[in-house]
């Protein structure tokens, strides 16, 4: 089997050059193709010279980690990407991981756990940093019970039309989709506001895109 073949995008120049004999010297799996200082830079690097994984910086110049991916996905540019950061905040995480990374490692971690991290990523699977996958985990825990908090204080009506509502449709809209007169939907409406304690739809909809998208009470 041939080296995984890998371009580093990476501001800090020192840092991608002791990365590149790292993962060259301290393995016999790896190949860094190329180096890049910002991420106009990794998009055209990854178009010439079509690597398995690149290894993406969050903060760069001239674009940055996530610009980096939109780029490529505009450009049709197919690569697995890790976020090689030291960022580990919610937004960070959530950002990139709504980029579409495949994986999302700390800097500060072991070499063996970049090792591994790559050879999952390369297989086809997804790996983030154990902190990560904790904050991860604590995001889905308390999103799961937000929804269950949602279906302890609604009725089976009132969560099918929440769930419409979600869906960004009117209340004549949900009314003609559940065959009920738009009435009925507009007292419903007015009863989730009050049991949800909110007061403004933009709002409802964002909580409910959040807690009812797999509709939980199925």
């Amino acid at each position: 089997m041939g080296k995984i073949r890998i371009v580093v995008a990476d501001d800090q120049l020192l840092f991608a050059k002791m990365l590149k004999t790292v993962l060259e010297t301290r393995t016999d799996s790896f190949e860094v193709a190329a180096l890049a200082a910002d991420g106009r830079e990794a998009v055209d690097l990854v178009a010439d010279l079509k690597p398995d994984i690149l290894l993406l910086d969050l903060r760069m110049p001239v674009l940055d980690g996530i610009g980096t991916i939109e780029e490529l996905n505009a450009r049709g540019l197919e690569v697995k990407i890790i976020m090689l950061t030291t960022f580990d905040d919610d937004d960070a995480i959530h950002s990139a991981i709504g980029a579409g990374v495949a994986g999302y490692i700390l800097k500060d971690c072991a070499p063996e756990e970049l090792f591994s991290a790559i050879r999952a990523v390369h297989s086809g699977a997804t790996t983030f940093s154990p902190g990560v996958a904790r904050r991860l985990a604590g995001r889905r825990d308390e999103q799961a019970g937000s929804a269950a908090s949602i279906r302890e204080k609604l009725n089976r009506r009132e969560l099918e039309i929440l769930a419409l509502v979600a869906e960004g449709l009117e209340n004549k809209e949900i009314a003609d989709r559940l065959f009920i007169a738009e009435q009925t939907v507009k007292n419903n409406v007015s009863s989730i506001y009050d049991k949800l304690e909110v007061r403004d739809r933009a709002k409802l909809v964002k909580l409910a895109e959040a807690c009812l998208r797999d509709r939980p009470w199925k």
